[in-house]
């Protein structure tokens, strides 16, 4: 037995230690990239029941890759103990739950900055730390921030908001998490003195779902949902259908609008007072737009995806065809970029996945170990802490810590 867990040197995080309790997605998201960054992250699991993101073959081996896993009851007083101590070893501490669960615990704020003043703590919930008490108590998922934050109702179709998947609520809170504390990190290495951060995950989609909101804010305009993949706001920005799949388009910018209406043979439209010369967008409440868009869709629909894409190059017009899933892994582009890697999962199976992004140039960061079994570093970490081998077996023997060969 080693009396302490190892992390290798490497990334833009090297020596800095990241303590985390939260389950599924939003919460160990912004761990994990951290970790993916070169921050050495010990993931605190439930001694009563494991992360439901175990259950998932796959993903749990791609979300939680790069984490030392310790499984401590740390509201018993016990292992508040030892989690305190634990925090004391910090620099950033990320809890995920219904609102101020942890305060409510005895683990307040002030309480970890008594241990390490320096500490940078980010709590992830729903509705947030305070504010009216029916909302705080109550669970959230993505879904449930989607539908809060008005950020669901602008998705889907015309006569039937759709969630935007694959959780892009979670991802957004995440990565809200992850700006949020490297920014209070940066701060607390200057100053000495630690931060704490109050996350709600509606707020977070609230942040990016301003762009039609802020006019229905300053002259009351509500926009339409999206018909068949469209932008409700502009002309030529979205998805089309050709006659081999789909390609998306973003027609913006006088050149390219000019471009695409001429070889469309729809150029008599521009020079007008509805669309000036110099224009960067056609709004799609303008007189013409019902009518360019029922041409674009001919348009397309008469070409190959391969004809559309040569067409995009040619006029310097932004657009792609929509990949499929099964395209993405031999694409070149991909393989150029080396998006997809493999590695070794604990059991000794292959795994394969996303390669660390973003990419560092002079400190790039690097998947280093799989997902740890759980409780697998709970030995190793409670002995760095100075927790004797009676005293670890005293805590498993009272159901408050476990460890991977238990």
């Amino acid at each position: 037995m080693t009396d302490k867990i190892e992390t290798p040197k490497f990334g833009p995080l090297t020596g800095v230690r990241v303590v985390f309790s939260a389950m599924e997605i939003a919460g160990p998201f912004p761990a994990q990239m951290m970790a993916e960054w070169g921050a050495e992250v010990i993931w605190i699991e439930n001694v009563a029941y494991a992360d439901t993101i175990r259950v998932q073959e796959f993903y749990s081996q791609f979300s939680r890759r790069n984490l030392h896993s310790l499984c401590l009851n740390i509201f018993s007083d016990d292992g508040k103990a030892a989690f305190l101590k634990l925090i004391e070893t910090a620099d950033v501490f990320i809890e995920s739950s219904k609102g101020p669960a942890f305060s409510r615990r005895g683990i307040t704020d002030d309480l970890l900055w008594q241990h390490n003043p320096a500490l940078v703590i980010a709590h992830l919930s729903g509705y947030g730390q305070w504010g009216e008490d029916k909302y705080i108590n109550l669970p959230s998922y993505d879904h449930i921030a989607g539908a809060f934050s008005g950020f669901l109702i602008q998705n889907g179709e015309k006569d039937q908001p759709i969630p935007p998947f694959p959780y892009t609520g979670d991802y957004i809170s995440g990565m809200t998490v992850l700006s949020s504390v490297l920014a209070a990190l940066y701060n607390a290495k200057a100053t000495g003195k630690g931060e704490s951060i109050d996350v709600a995950m509606y707020e977070a989609l609230l942040r990016v779902g301003q762009y039609y909101m802020v006019d229905y804010f300053n002259n009351g305009k509500l926009y339409p949902r999206s018909t068949r993949g469209k932008d409700p706001t502009q002309v030529g920005c979205g998805v089309y259908k050709c006659n081999d799949g789909y390609i998306v388009m973003d027609l913006v910018g006088w050149k390219q609008i000019q471009g695409m209406l001429t070889v469309m043979g729809e150029d008599h439209l521009l020079g007008s007072d509805d669309y000036p010369e110099g224009i960067q967008g056609i709004r799609a409440d303008s007189p013409a737009a019902d009518y360019l868009e029922e041409k674009l869709d001919q348009f397309f629909a008469g070409r190959s995806i391969e004809e559309c894409e040569a067409l995009f190059a040619e006029l310097v017009v932004a657009g792609t065809r929509v990949l499929t899933i099964p395209e993405l892994e031999s694409h070149p582009h991909y393989v150029a970029r080396n998006n997809f890697i493999e590695w070794q999962t604990q059991d000794g199976d292959t795994v394969k996945g996303l390669n660390v992004t973003p990419k560092f140039k002079n400190n790039p960061g690097k998947v280093w170990r799989p997902m740890p079994k759980r409780g697998m570093d709970s030995r190793s970490i409670m002995s760095e802490l100075g927790y004797s081998d009676s005293d670890i077996a005293s805590l498993i023997e009272q159901g408050l810590l476990k460890t991977d060969d238990q």
